[in-house]
């Protein structure tokens, strides 16, 4: 690891000096937020879903294919998969994702936040066991990394906490935290996946956090429908659902997240080649 690495990240010192500037033209996360919506048509997604559980035991969901479409997204294209830190712009390490589970599968049920690290060769199957396995681990634990922490932290006079998340920061800004307060700290991660859909609501714009160095903020709407025209231009009705994503344009270019956006829908809205793994992935560390 070279001296102005972090444990998450990997200098990238091959990019050019305008986009090196970046960070330095837009210091906050806030002001450099890229927003962007997308409608996503379920109709093959789903008929695809119903032919790929026939049979199966454990059945695949909606989410799978869209965490399965995250990590693919990633792999394929490792630009989206950086961050910024002490004005600096970073390759992630690993492809790692987080998202909120239910303690209890019920209205009242406590939610916690969940981070997994992806092989980028992962198959939806591999995904959904990986999923699987963790939601039943989380749910009989009686408390997470980050609930821990902010429990511990809360009970400490305002002053106190104000300084320690100031002094965290500072570490963040030098690349000093610590790898083990990093992997278990969820909002340091390549995306974060809200899944609003599960409690039927709409997607809205999540916020990119001062706090940690996630990229990529996903919001997953309701399935709901609407009218749509044919190719034959009849009129019928369709299953879609909206997208709401939140991105730091400082990581790479608009046109590129937007080409990765594309990609990522037509992963979702053709889900079949998630069953294989990829071939001829890029290098992510080709710019480092």
């Amino acid at each position: 690891m070279g001296f102005r690495d972090r444990a998450d990240g990997v200098l990238l010192t091959k990019i050019s000096g305008f986009r090196k500037m970046w960070p330095y033209l837009m210091p906050t996360r806030g002001e450099s937020t890229l927003y962007a919506t997308q409608r996503i048509r379920l109709g093959n997604t789903l008929a695809w879903l119903e032919r790929a559980n026939a049979g199966r035991e454990e059945k695949l969901t909606l989410f799978h294919v869209i965490l399965a479409a995250s990590v693919r997204l990633f792999a394929l294209r490792p630009d989206l998969n950086r961050f910024v830190a002490g004005r600096r712009i970073y390759q992630r390490r690993a492809i790692d994702i987080s998202f909120v589970v239910k303690r209890e599968k019920s209205e009242r049920g406590s939610e916690t936040t969940l981070k997994l690290t992806f092989d980028p060769f992962s198959t939806i199957e591999t995904v959904a066991r990986q999923v699987a396995a963790a939601v039943s681990s989380t749910r009989e634990s009686k408390s997470s990394h980050d609930e821990s922490f902010s429990n511990l932290l809360t009970v400490m006079p305002r002053f106190l906490i104000r300084s320690l998340v100031r002094f965290g920061h500072i570490l963040d800004y030098f690349g000093l935290l610590p790898a083990s307060y990093i992997r278990g700290d969820a909002m340091f991660a390549s995306g974060f996946l809200s899944h609003l859909a599960s409690i039927n609501l709409d997607a809205v714009y999540h916020p990119l956090f001062e706090w940690g160095n996630v990229s990529f903020f996903l919001v997953i709407g309701k399935k709901k429908k609407e009218p749509a025209v044919s190719e034959e231009g009849n009129l019928r009705i369709e299953e879609v659902m909206d997208l709401a994503f939140s991105l730091d344009h400082r990581v790479t270019t608009g046109v590129h997240f937007f080409k990765g956006i594309a990609l990522y829908v037509d992963l979702l809205e053709n889900p079949a080649p998630l069953m294989e793994r990829p071939q001829n992935l890029p290098d992510p560390l080709a710019q480092a």
